[in-house]
């Protein structure tokens, strides 16, 4: 029996989901909605679906999954909904608008056994997910994510745009908890922040740094992760790994992959539906989006912190 699974919501990383599902074997896409019903149909016509801007209307029809790729704002509400009836749900991140939000998710989906998967996309990133077995007790990670402006995902701060991806990888390499957060951003073309740098220092001594930017004139999502003896660099646009690791005294070995044919949305789509049929692990739980919202939050709330003081020294 096929899988039937709705998509909420058309937007651009809507129609990707779409594309992918349409063509999956064992998968029934039934309904593509949207709050625009002219663009549910539209790309519901594409892939021979029907199109609506009522999601009520795929629950009433039965559903085994959903694929929540609508605005962070209904995230919790459509979940919410889903989750009760018995709907396993793949949310895009963040999970949701606020961290109690999240909580009420996870809880649900646990309360009923369901699959509660977060869209941290670059879990299923090539290179990251190569790196994993050479990753053992990072000293420090430095992350940067940065952008032109495309006018997406203006409703919220960069913060919850772009830098939670990195967030995310961070908090699953680190098992030890945050110790401090400290933060700076701006607002430059939007009323939300555009640009933000964060430092996450762990009780064990560890730090990570973290820049995100939704206004730069280039395109760069990287990582680098120190740890004893070994040094590893990612290039997640490029989908490359280095890594160069201590043999003996003024020598090392280094290690070089470059991914081929990537496609992160098609391996969480699969890794989700693994998950709905028992097969397989939820890779990017509920927890794991939770976490991320977590420090998020604070990121958002020590940058506002520090532009108030700002504010009120400049006279304002």
């Amino acid at each position: 029996m096929p899988v039937r699974l709705c998509l909420i919501g058309a937007g651009h990383m809507g129609r990707i989901h779409a594309q992918k599902l349409a063509l999956m074997k064992g998968v029934q896409l039934t309904h593509i909605v949207d709050a625009d019903l002219q663009r549910a149909e539209e790309i519901g016509r594409t892939y021979n679906v029907r199109g609506t801007d009522d999601f009520q209307v795929a629950l009433r029809n039965g559903l085994h999954a959903a694929v929540i790729a609508s605005p962070t704002e209904t995230h919790f509400s459509v979940a919410r909904q889903l989750l009760n009836r018995g709907v396993h749900v793949l949310v895009e991140k963040p999970i949701a608008s606020s961290p109690e939000e999240a909580r009420e998710l996870v809880s649900l989906a646990r309360k009923n056994g369901l699959v509660l998967q977060v869209g941290h996309l670059e879990r299923f990133s090539p290179p990251f997910r190569r790196a994993l077995r050479l990753i053992e007790a990072p000293l420090s990670i430095e992350t940067r994510r940065v952008s032109g402006f495309t006018g997406r995902s203006t409703d919220i701060d960069v913060v919850y745009d772009l830098m939670i991806h990195d967030i995310d990888l961070i908090m699953s390499l680190k098992k030890a908890e945050v110790r401090k957060i400290s933060a700076r951003g701006t607002r430059v073309l939007t009323d939300n922040i555009d640009v933000a740098n964060a430092c996450i220092e762990f009780v064990d001594g560890s730090v990570a740094t973290l820049t995100a930017s939704r206004v730069s004139g280039t395109k760069e999502r990287s990582m680098e992760i120190v740890q004893k003896d070994r040094f590893i660099s990612l290039n997640l646009a490029l989908g490359t790994m280095f890594c160069a690791e201590k043999v003996s005294k003024g020598k090392c070995a280094i290690r070089s992959y470059t991914a081929t044919h990537p496609d992160p949305v098609n391996d969480e789509l699969r890794a989700f539906l693994r998950a709905t049929k028992g097969t397989g692990e939820v890779l990017v739980s509920g927890e794991d989006g939770l976490r991320a919202l977590i420090i998020a939050d604070a990121i958002t709330e020590e940058i506002e912190r520090r532009l108030a003081h700002e504010r009120v020294e400049a006279g304002e």
